[in-house]
């Protein structure tokens, strides 16, 4: 009996193998033929799959198990259609009424938290357009502010709601990643210890907020990236990720006097870890270009570059230019409009040229040109990477 049954079992082998996806989309009123199936990375997606519509149904089936996350369906001109969340139960239907609708779509299957999915998005989206309406209107109402509080603890209450016993389960992952804090405890429930996060573009708009909203002070954000960074835990690919979103934000900083911040991350992270995509020849060249940092920042006295150190001036202003870029032109007519209002100014012209060495433009950061650098009369540092208009407010600012 117990031969009969292992037998038996055999035979389900390949049957179950050949199932593991199979996931059925139904969208009323489309006419393309053809469909995208996309896999985010954050902000980023990725065509997966080409999908074709038979019988009215996309069909997505393989015998591999997609890995868990959010994937997204667009058409073939990469207009999103819809999201769907893909947990360990991977055989299933979703059939879409409106596009424009989360409350009509059906699924139907063993997916619960797919269903569970779209009840929360539906909720999320119907109380981000009453709280749009209430604060779009003129003027301060008390009423409005406190209806707004409470559609927001109203959303907080179901979402908590709609979390399964299980722990590990991705909607609850999911759910965590949406909850709301203010700057203080901002993230106090974000799962960066999944690497399921990645999978939705969630993260990239949460850093985006949070990193504009804290102080522009490099101390500050180099103690926060270090918080975020040891809530990651083993999880490197999160990990990674963050370092990579960091390195970009920081690489050409919005204010000038965030250095610190691209130095710290390639001397405690970048140098110490093996992080996924970084080889070794950008890694000698992150490493070269933080040290120069080191002395190019604001307070710091400016190598030295021809008979600068001769000029006798209260400010001067170092410009590396090229003579075939329109902008620099443009650049330099407006510096020498600020000069003749400020004869206090001299302006030090450097030519990029051709045969100019790497190492010169490397050595004093030139990413491109115009590249300004505003030095008073000890040749310190005051102001950089900055359009030749914002010169003139820091002039005499004493």
């Amino acid at each position: 009996m117990m031969r009969k049954i292992f037998f038996f079992a055999l035979l389900l082998i390949p049957f179950i193998a050949n199932s593991q996806v199979d996931i059925k989309i139904s969208i009323a009123n489309q006419q393309d033929n053809t469909y995208y199936f996309c896999k985010y990375r954050g902000s980023k997606t990725f065509v997966i799959d080409t999908l074709t519509v038979k019988n009215g149904v996309i069909r997505i089936k393989q015998k591999a198990k997609l890995p868990e996350g959010i994937y997204l369906l667009t058409t073939s001109q990469n207009f999103p259609i819809m999201e769907v969340l893909v947990a360990k139960k991977q055989r299933f239907s979703v059939k879409i009424s409106d596009i424009e609708d989360w409350n009509s779509i059906k699924v139907k299957g063993c997916a619960t938290e797919t269903k569970l999915y779209y009840k929360l998005m539906a909720k999320v989206h119907e109380t981000e357009a009453n709280i749009a309406v209430l604060e779009g209107v003129e003027g301060y109402h008390p009423e409005n502010w406190r209806k707004i509080d409470s559609l927001r603890e109203d959303l907080a209450n179901y979402e908590e709601s709609l979390k399964i016993k299980n722990k590990d389960a991705f909607i609850n992952t999911v759910i965590n990643s949406l909850k709301s804090h203010g700057l203080e405890n901002y993230w106090d429930d974000f799962p960066f210890d999944d690497a399921r996060v990645l999978t939705y573009p969630l993260i990239d708009k949460k850093l985006d907020t949070y990193f504009e909203n804290i102080s522009p002070d490099a101390i500050v954000i180099n103690n926060e990236i270090d918080k975020l960074i040891a809530k990651t835990g083993d999880c490197t690919v999160v990990r990674d990720y963050l370092l990579w979103y960091f390195y970009r934000m920081y690489y050409a900083p919005k204010y000038m006097n965030l250095d610190d911040v691209y130095i710290h991350l390639v001397d405690d992270y970048f140098m110490e870890l093996s992080v996924e995509g970084l080889s070794e020849s950008m890694l000698n060249l992150m490493v070269e270009r933080a040290q120069n940092l080191v002395d190019l920042k604001i307070g710091a006295k400016f190598p030295k570059i021809g008979d600068l150190y001769s000029i006798k001036s209260s400010y001067v202003a170092v410009v590396f230019f090229d003579k075939t870029c329109q902008k620099c032109a443009q650049e330099g007519r407006i510096l020498e409009e600020i000069r003749e209002r400020h004869p206090e100014m001299v302006i030090f012209p450097v030519e990029i040229t051709s045969g100019m060495s790497e190492n010169i433009l490397s050595k004093f950061d030139v990413q491109n040109t115009p590249m300004i650098y505003l030095l008073d009369h000890n040749k310190v540092i005051i102001a950089k990477r900055m359009k030749a208009g914002q010169v003139e407010q820091f002039l005499n600012m004493d």
